[in-house]
C-alpha cells in the first residue's frame, strides 16, 4: 500500500502534485505514492479508495496552496467549510487515522493561516511542522522534504534487479520481435562511441577567455534603504558569499518579523547576515556571470530566516555586477547592483 498520500486542490495544485509524485517515486517507488488522478482505477469510487488508502496511515503531503484554502462554491463559500469538501474529507480522515501530516507551503504562502481564520480540521494545521515547497528552489525544498520523510521511516525503494536473459530456442516462435530495434540502437551507440574517441579535439569555448575574479568586497543593496557589504570568495569556478551582522534592531520593515520571533522564541533579533554559495560561469558574448544561492540568518545564532537567489553580469571593466535579487518568502524579485570596494582580505 501507498506510504505517501499527495492531497492538493486542482485548481492550482495539480502541477506541482504531478511533480512531486514523480520526483519522490523515482525515490521511493511509484507504489509507495499515491496520487488520485494516477492511482485511481477505472471503474472504483474515488471517494471509497482514497478513504482505504488513508487508513493505512500513510504520511499525507498536504499543498498549501492560495486556492485549497480559499476556493468558493457558486454561492461564494469556502469550500474547506464544506464537510463534502475532496480536500477536508481528506485531512479530517488523515488526522483521523493518526496519520503523520505534512503542510506544504507553495506559492509565496510563507506560513499557515492563523488557526482562529480557518475552520476545522484545518484549525490545527499549525500544529504540524511545515516546510516549503517553492516552484523557484524546487530541488532544495524537495531534499529538504525526502530528509524528513526518511527520517519518518519512509524507506527508498530497491533498486530494480538486472533483467534475466532468456536464451533463444530459434526458429520463429523463439524470435523476439524487439530485439532488432535494440540491436540497431545499441550499433548506433557503438558508432557514436567510436567517433567520439577519435574525433579531432575541438578547443574549449572558454580557452582564450577566462572568467572575471569577483574575490573582492562589493557593496549591494539586497533590501530597500539597506546597503550592505558582502565579501565574495572565488575559488576555480565556485563562489561563496557572507556579511556581517546587519543591525535591524530600529528597521520598520522588520518590526512584525521581530514581534513574531520574540513570540516565538522569547528572544530579541536585532542582526542578521548574509550568506551563500553559488558558482561563476562565462557566457558566450564572454561575460562573466554569477549565481548564488542566497541565505538570510540570525545574528548571532545562524538560525534561517530567508532564503532566495542573486544572479548577475559583471561589468567589462570588473567594477560593477548588475542583475536580480529573488525572494522566496516574497516570491518576487527585483533588479540589484553590486559595487566592487576592495579585494577581500
Amino acid at each position: 500500500m501507498p506510504t505517501l498520500f499527495i492531497s492538493y486542490r486542482t485548481a492550482d495544485g495539480k502541477d506541482k502534485a504531478t511533480a512531486l509524485a514523480r520526483d519522490l517515486g523515482a525515490l521511493f517507488g511509484d507504489a509507495q505514492v499515491f496520487l488520485d488522478k494516477d492511482d485511481l482505477r477505472g471503474g472504483v469510487h474515488w471517494s471509497d479508495e482514497i478513504a482505504r488508502t488513508i487508513e493505512t496511515r500513510p504520511v499525507l503531503l498536504l499543498l498549501l496552496t492560495p486556492q485549497l484554502l480559499a476556493a468558493t462554491d457558486d454561492r461564494g463559500r469556502l469550500r474547506i467549510a464544506n464537510p463534502d469538501d475532496p480536500v477536508r474529507r481528506e485531512v479530517t480522515a488523515a488526522m483521523a487515522a493518526g496519520a503523520h501530516l505534512v503542510p506544504l507551503l507553495c506559492d509565496g504562502l510563507a506560513t499557515p493561516p492563523p488557526a482562529a481564520e480557518l475552520p476545522a480540521p484545518f484549525d490545527r494545521l499549525g500544529d504540524f511542522s511545515w516546510l516549503p515547497l517553492r516552484a523557484y528552489d524546487w530541488e532544495n525544498d524537495v531534499q529538504r522534504l525526502v530528509s524528513d520523510l526518511r527520517a519518518l521511516g519512509v524507506v527508498p525503494a530497491a533498486p530494480p534487479a538486472p533483467p534475466v536473459a532468456i536464451p533463444s530456442t530459434g526458429g520463429g516462435r523463439g524470435r523476439r520481435p524487439w530485439l532488432a530495434p535494440l540491436l540497431a540502437v545499441a550499433v548506433l551507440l557503438a558508432l557514436a562511441g567510436g567517433w567520439y574517441a577519435w574525433r579531432p579535439a575541438k578547443p574549449p569555448a572558454t580557452a582564450t577567455a577566462s572568467a572575471t575574479d569577483v574575490t573582492a568586497a562589493w557593496l549591494a543593496a539586497l533590501a530597500p534603504d539597506e546597503q550592505v557589504t558582502l565579501w565574495l570568495r572565488q575559488a576555480g569556478s565556485e563562489l561563496a558569499l557572507s556579511s556581517r551582522p546587519v543591525d535591524i534592531s530600529a528597521r520598520a520593515d522588520w518590526a512584525d518579523y521581530r514581534r513574531s520571533w520574540r513570540e516565538s522564541s522569547a528572544s530579541e533579533l536585532n542582526a542578521i547576515a548574509y550568506r551563500g554559495q553559488g558558482t561563476t560561469r562565462i557566457v558566450p558574448d564572454g561575460s562573466t556571470v554569477i549565481d548564488i544561492a542566497l541565505e538570510i540568518i540570525s545574528s548571532p545564532g545562524g538560525e534561517s530566516i530567508d532564503s532566495g537567489n542573486l544572479q548577475a553580469t559583471v561589468s567589462v571593466d570588473g567594477a560593477t555586477m548588475d542583475g536580480r535579487i529573488w525572494s522566496n518568502s516574497a516570491q518576487a524579485e527585483r533588479p540589484v547592483r553590486l559595487t566592487r570596494v576592495l579585494p577581500a582580505k
